[in-house]
């Protein structure tokens, strides 16, 4: 079964930490009558005609290195454990004030997941600011005998505070147009960026290059037999392996599967991935003096580029 294409998380950080980061912002605001050049002239209006309209900087000009650094350490600890994915871009900061808006539009070369880590007031005087991510059905044949309209054909995630999202960088979506007080402090404040794997993630008694061989081996056997099927699926299958003292694999779960065929009809991708799962659960790994835990992620199709 596919893994989910959306994920939320309320509450994500520690509250201290959210609300000192969310009191960064406050103060950069502060005493507009005092601000210079070299401490406010930070934000770039990001204007692409139909798509983006948006202010956004460096956090850490804003925030502070210290915190921006404690965010991006707990998201990329969230990636590893709950996706298996270790590369987390460093994160924009972005705000939205009335008329700010992103248009539809998918990041498929950018990464495997946008993040969008809310800092907005819950209480504030806008409206809108809302991600919107269209749905995985189809919308035409999802909807042959009933009628639907507007929201009907995306999901719509409010950016509470302290609040991370995790969507498909595949799925279209936008941001809802801000609009009400033009008082910055009461705009949509979110840092955003993208997850994608990084390799391997090795914890316990073995060394990261002892697992290397093995796992080369079976992706390299599995592909030449099934060269053919394999070339048609994109996406990422995360699998986590837990290796025995004696070099056997004592367990082997699918952490992640999002793994898609661009025939919405096809259903052979349960059975291609379970055989691949197996010759992992049979795949012998060296020796060691206690367990080891092996996160491996597995791309199919085009890799994302990592721009944007």
């Amino acid at each position: 079964m596919a893994s989910p294409p959306v994920i939320i998380v309320d509450g994500f950080l520690p509250a201290e930490l959210a609300l000192q980061m969310r009191r960064g912002i406050d103060e950069h605001f502060a005493n507009p009558q005092l601000h210079r050049a070299e401490t406010h002239q930070v934000w770039n209006y990001w204007f692409v005609p139909e798509l983006y309209t948006y202010l956004r900087a460096n956090p850490e000009k804003v925030i502070g290195a210290e915190w921006a650094a404690a965010f991006h350490n707990a998201l990329r600890r969230w990636s590893i454990a709950t996706l298996g994915m270790a590369n987390v871009s460093w994160p924009f900061l972005s705000l939205y004030v009335p008329g700010c808006r992103q248009g539809w539009h998918n990041d498929s070369r950018n990464g495997r997941f946008g993040f969008v880590y809310s800092l907005t007031r819950d209480m504030r005087r806008t409206l809108g600011g809302e991600t919107l991510v269209r749905r995985e059905a189809d919308p035409f044949r999802a909807n042959l005998t009933q009628p639907q309209a507007g929201r009907g054909f995306y999901e719509t995630i409010e950016p509470r505070f302290n609040r991370l999202l995790i969507f498909d960088d595949r799925l279209p979506h936008a941001v809802e147009r801000l609009e009400g007080a033009m008082d910055p402090v009461e705009g949509r404040f979110v840092l955003h960026g993208h997850v994608s794997e990084g390799g391997p993630v090795v914890e316990g008694a073995l060394p990261a290059e002892s697992v290397t061989g093995p796992i080369n081996d079976v992706l390299r056997r599995f592909r030449e037999e099934a060269a053919a099927a394999v070339g048609l699926y994109h996406g990422p299958l995360v699998l986590r392996l837990r290796i025995g003292q004696a070099g056997s694999v004592a367990g082997c779960d699918v952490l992640l599967d999002r793994v898609m065929h661009p025939d919405p009809g096809h259903a052979d991708w349960d059975g291609v991935r379970d055989r691949l799962v197996e010759r992992f659960r049979k795949t012998k790994f060296p020796t060691a003096a206690a367990e080891t835990m092996l996160t491996q992620p597995i791309a199919f199709g085009s890799p994302p580029t990592g721009a944007g």
